[in-house]
């Protein structure tokens, strides 16, 4: 074992270690690092949450703005549905109408 433990601090100054300086200062004002970092990934949680409705909001006006320019224009459906098929949505538009609508 003492082996290991000069080896181990031989190798010390060879690591790069990177704490942040929020957690320094946040230690040396006497508070516990375990709660830092609770309250970071409930941050982190919430703000995924959050980004998380971004993207459906995204995915679902995605899906009314085909539907309805494929309504509109049906000379461009092809181009919509490529569109709407390289965003990740749908293939068919029509099918977006008919799921929204219930029919």
């Amino acid at each position: 074992m003492t082996t290991h433990l000069i080896d181990l601090s031989r190798a010390a100054p060879h690591q790069a270690a990177s704490i942040p300086p929020e957690i320094v200062e946040y230690v040396e004002s006497g508070r516990n690092p375990d709660i830092y970092t609770r309250e970071f990934v409930e941050l982190v949680q919430k703000s995924n949450e959050h980004m998380r409705g971004k993207v459906e909001a995204f995915r679902s006006f995605r899906d009314v703005l085909a539907q309805e320019i494929s309504s509109a224009l049906p000379e461009l459906r092809d181009q919509v549905e490529r569109v709407v098929q390289e965003t990740g949505g749908r293939e068919d538009v029509n099918q977006i109408k008919t799921e929204r609508d219930g029919s």
